[in-house]
């Protein structure tokens, strides 16, 4: 066969072509996250710093495991899932299921029920003032209805709080505001989203020392899942399978070290 003096234009026109393929096809996450400064969880406000927190970083590995990427975007709480929806992110960490999941897609079970064991494990913790721990301790429903719980914002279990007879005060923008409430008087009790019953042992420790204590058992145990587009989904449907899975095989054991590294700085 004769070469023509085209072929080296054909040959870079169909390397293009095939760049531009693989270009398409590229795994890159849109991650919506909450725009409060959570430490150890998530660092910073409005951007996304160098060191952005443990759970940003926890999913970047999540993502590298699937041979894709993150491109973290930081939204106000309550605009999370609606941003989900809308396909203006690809992913969010949650929780709580929308009542409609007819544009989100979740790890599901053999009963279609969402997967635990592909999640996070996620403990909802209950805080007082030490004066109260010992009563609280023993009934804590009894002890808590009727009671101001101080929540986080846009959070989305502040529902099943109201749905076991608390009073909700979710005006505070992060933890250690209504934990300053709890301490002032304002507030009964605090409600946290947990991924170990200890995390915030450390900071009512050094912060609040005697004058806050956290209840013994959780108020409630869920999972953390991440939750995707249903058109990203259709889109990477093996990379986030396999994201679910690493989540529930992988996720829980390297989050412990990622915790400690950020409480080592902050």
């Amino acid at each position: 066969m004769r070469l023509t003096h085209q072929d080296p234009m054909r040959k870079t026109a169909l390397l293009t072509l095939l760049l531009l393929a693989a270009a398409a096809d590229a795994c890159t996450l849109r991650l919506g996250y909450t725009t409060q400064n959570a430490l150890p969880y998530y660092a910073g406000t409005d951007t996304v710093p160098k060191a952005p927190g443990a759970m940003v970083e926890l999913m970047r590995e999540m993502a590298a495991s699937q041979g894709c990427t993150i491109n973290p975007l930081r939204l106000p709480t309550a605009r999370l899932l609606g941003a989900l929806e809308a396909g203006q992110v690809d992913a969010v960490v949650l929780t709580t299921p929308p009542a409609d999941t007819g544009h989100i897609v979740l790890p599901l079970d053999r009963n279609g029920k969402p997967d635990a064991s592909r999640g996070l494990p996620q403990f909802t913790m209950l805080y007082v003032r030490a004066s109260d721990r010992a009563a609280a301790n023993q009934n804590p429903a009894r002890f808590l209805r009727g009671k101001r719980v101080g929540v986080t914002h846009g959070v989305s279990f502040a529902a099943e709080l109201r749905e076991g007879g608390m009073l909700i005060d979710d005006g505070a923008a992060n933890a250690r505001r209504n934990m300053d409430k709890l301490r002032l008087g304002r507030v009964d009790a605090v409600a946290v989203s947990l991924n170990a019953p200890g995390d915030m042992d450390d900071l009512l420790a050094r912060d609040f020392a005697g004058e806050l204590g956290r209840l013994d058992r959780p108020y409630r145990t869920r999972a953390l899942w991440l939750m995707v587009n249903r058109g990203y989904y259709g889109k990477h449907k093996a990379a986030v399978e396999g994201m679910w899975t690493w989540l529930g095989d992988t996720g829980g054991k390297r989050l412990p070290g990622l915790l400690k590294k950020y409480e080592a700085v902050r």
